[in-house]
């Protein structure tokens, strides 16, 4: 019991330390579509502009296009590979200035739905990835029995971005997506930070 409080209070400690460090006004890149010298078109390879970046979870995409002549659909492989607009995975984006949420790891696919345009080579296959990210302090807990719920704990930390809080049992997560550039977001994390604190102390 006395560990699991050390413990938890070290999380909190070390995140709270993290946080008020690494503190920045967006998480998260935002990358206009085929910038510089291109954009969402049939003369810019798309393909060669997206394998150049490394995207993370909580980067943005920004389509910008003339919408009387082109649109973006998101669709499966299947979709892609075809360059089937048929069965999209949303609605058809088709504002000229659309903004697009890379939020999970993955890959994501997106073409033109006007035909012949996505043939014309106006498809983007986008891989999101977390692979720069380590796991720290504190060190993981003794494995749990079979069956039992839980992840080991610790703060995850990629490169351009907050730290992600893990805490046993259960995962606890904060940062991903968020914006803590604001000294209210800052106060807001660190309340939370000590409710999950107290928490922990109150469970155990």
């Amino acid at each position: 019991m006395a560990r699991l409080q050390a413990s938890l209070l070290a999380a909190v400690a070390v995140t709270i330390a993290a946080v008020a460090m690494l503190a920045t006004p967006a998480y998260g890149a935002s990358y206009t579509v085929g910038n510089p010298g291109g954009s969402w078109d049939t003369q810019t390879n798309l393909n060669d502009w997206a394998s150049s970046i490394d995207f993370r979870p909580g980067d943005e995409l920004v389509f910008n296009y003339d919408a009387s002549v082109h649109d973006v659909v998101e669709v499966t492989r299947e979709g892609y590979l075809s360059c089937s607009p048929a069965s999209p995975l949303a609605a058809a984006l088709r504002s000229g200035a659309d903004t697009v949420q890379l939020n999970a790891t993955g890959t994501r696919y997106f073409i033109c739905g006007v035909q012949g345009h996505c043939a014309a080579g106006m498809k983007l296959e986008v891989k999101v990835s977390d692979a720069n990210c380590t796991t720290t302090l504190p060190p993981p807990a003794p494995p749990s029995p079979p069956g039992a719920p839980g992840a080991p704990g610790g703060i995850r930390i990629c490169s351009g971005g907050p730290p992600t809080i893990i805490m046993s049992p259960g995962v606890i997560s904060y940062g991903n997506g968020a914006s803590l550039g604001s000294s209210a977001s800052l106060s807001s994390l660190i309340v939370t930070m000590a409710s999950l604190l107290l928490v922990g102390l109150i469970i155990v």
